[in-house]
């Protein structure tokens, strides 16, 4: 009880702080993202896409649990479920030119995304080898790094392969 009680005291630390740095960037006007009328609109329908996909996504999760039984602790389904709503929201955006605002560079976003795969595939694979992702036969909570580990690769791909395909039609 008390590992759980420190791994709950942990997250809520690890989001305030993640709260409060994003404030600060904020702030600082270094996130102050500027996006034109159509991207606007285009996030808007990414934005309704990923709602309905995390309602989706949600219910699923509930149903498989009521058919299959007990398979997944409430930590890793919940952050599934928003890993799949965010990945549906990240993938239109880039595919409707609607991820970057006017004055971001594409290489900030390919090194953040880089580094947030590999530092959390990194430490769920440190998990995965120290003791498991199964906590009696149940995916445990120790499976949500490697969850926001194939999320951001997948957000990544998806946006290196979008770069380089924009790239190559500027040089035609």
């Amino acid at each position: 009880m008390e590992e759980r009680m420190g791994i709950a005291v942990g997250l809520t630390a690890g989001l305030a702080i993640g709260l409060l740095v994003v404030a600060l960037l904020f702030r600082k006007k270094v996130l102050g993202c500027t996006f034109d009328e159509r991207q606007e609109r285009a996030r808007g329908v990414a934005f309704r896409y990923g709602f309905f996909t995390l309602m989706g996504s949600v219910f699923l999760y509930g149903a498989s649990e009521l058919a299959l039984g007990r398979w997944c602790d409430a930590m890793a389904g919940g952050c599934l479920c928003i890993a799949v709503s965010i990945t549906v929201f990240a993938v239109i955006c880039i595919l409707k030119d609607a991820y970057l605002s006017l004055r971001e560079r594409p290489w900030k976003i390919i090194v953040l995304f880089l580094a947030l795969s590999l530092f959390n595939l990194g430490l769920g694979t440190v998990q995965l080898l120290r003791r498991g992702l199964l906590e009696d036969g149940v995916l445990s909570f120790r499976a949500v790094n490697l969850i926001c580990g194939v999320m951001t690769l997948v957000i990544l791909a998806v946006y290196l392969v979008n770069f380089s395909l924009e790239r190559r039609e500027e040089a035609e």
